[in-house]
C-alpha cells in the first residue's frame, strides 16, 4: 500500500516539475520573441523618426501576437490568455481608475498653473474621438494579452504573485525604454528623471491591473484601464495642457500621478484585505 502510495506521490511530483519547466519555458520563450520582434519596430521608428509613428499600433500588438502564436503551440486546450466573461465593475473600474489618477494630477497641475489650460482636445470632431475610443481599445489590447492576459498569470504560477507584478511591470516599463531614450515618447523630461518615474508609475498600474486581473478572472479589464488610460493622457488631458513643466507633476512621468496611483493601490488592496478577512471569520 506504502509503495502504491509513493509511486503515485512521484508521478504527482514529475507531473509538477514537468508543467513548471513548460511554464518557464513558455516564459523566457515569450519575453525573448517579444523583444526581437519589438526591435523590427523600434528601429523602423527611430530610423523613420515621427514620420513613422503609425508603427506604433504594430509595436503595441508584438507582445500579443507573440502570446497567441505560444498559446497556439503549448497551451491549445487551455484558456491562458484571459478572454472570459467577467463582472461588469471590473470593466468599470477600468474605465474610472486612470480618470482618478490622471485627472487628479492634470486637475491640480491646472489649478495651480491656470495659463498651462489650452482648453483644446486631441480634435473637435466627435466622430473621430469616438473612433478613437475604439483604436484605444485595439491598441490596448495588443499590449494586454501579452503582459496581463499571458504574461503575469504564468509568472504568478512560479513566483509571489507581488514578485510577478513587480517583474512584469519593471519588463513592461524596460519594453518602452529605447523609444524614450530616443526621445520619441515621453521626451518633456531628462532621462534620469523620466525613466525612474515612469517605471515606478507603470509597476504601480501593473499593481492596479493584476488587482483587476485576478479578482475578475479575465484580461478585459486590464484592456480597457489601459485604453482608458491612453486615451485620457494622449488625446484629452495631454493636448489640453501646454506647458514644458507639465511632465514632472502629471501624466506618465509626473510624481502627483504617482501619488494618486498610490492612494488607488492602498484602497483596493485595504478593501480585498478586508474581504478576505470577513470570509475567513465567516468560514
Amino acid at each position: 500500500m506504502e509503495q502504491v502510495y509513493n509511486k503515485e506521490v512521484d508521478k504527482y511530483k514529475d507531473g509538477a516539475n514537468k508543467n513548471m519547466k513548460k511554464e518557464k519555458k513558455s516564459i523566457i520563450i515569450f519575453l525573448i520573441a517579444t523583444f526581437i520582434l519589438s526591435s523590427v519596430c523600434y528601429y523602423i521608428y527611430i530610423k523613420g523618426g515621427e514620420a513613422a509613428s503609425g508603427i506604433t499600433a504594430l509595436l503595441m500588438w508584438c507582445p500579443g501576437v507573440v502570446a497567441i502564436i505560444i498559446r497556439n503551440i503549448y497551451y491549445k486546450k487551455e484558456k491562458v490568455l484571459g478572454f472570459n466573461r467577467c463582472n461588469i465593475r471590473y470593466i468599470i473600474l477600468g474605465i474610472f481608475i486612470p480618470m482618478i489618477y490622471l485627472g487628479g494630477s492634470y486637475g491640480i497641475y491646472w489649478l495651480l498653473t491656470p495659463k498651462a489650460f489650452t482648453s483644446n482636445i486631441y480634435s473637435n470632431s466627435i466622430g473621430l474621438m469616438i473612433c478613437a475610443v475604439f483604436s484605444s481599445v485595439l491598441t490596448a489590447m495588443g499590449e494586454e494579452i501579452g503582459w496581463r492576459g499571458f504574461l503575469l498569470p504564468k509568472m504568478d504560477l512560479i513566483m509571489s504573485r507581488k514578485k510577478a507584478i513587480i517583474l512584469c511591470g519593471l519588463i513592461w516599463a524596460v519594453w518602452h525604454y529605447p523609444l524614450m531614450i530616443t526621445g520619441l515618447y515621453q521626451s518633456g523630461t531628462p532621462l534620469w528623471y523620466q525613466l525612474p518615474l515612469f517605471t515606478i508609475e507603470i509597476i504601480l498600474v501593473t499593481s492596479v491591473m493584476a488587482y483587476l486581473r485576478f479578482q475578475s478572472e479575465s484580461v478585459w479589464p486590464a484592456i480597457i484601464l489601459h485604453a482608458s488610460h491612453n486615451y485620457i493622457d494622449q488625446l484629452l488631458c495631454g493636448p489640453l495642457t501646454n506647458s514644458k513643466s507639465s511632465p514632472y507633476f502629471a501624466g506618465e512621468t509626473g510624481f502627483v500621478t504617482v501619488f494618486f496611483i498610490l492612494i488607488i493601490i492602498i484602497v483596493i488592496y485595504n478593501k480585498q484585505l478586508k474581504n478576505q478577512s470577513n470570509q475567513l471569520n465567516n468560514f
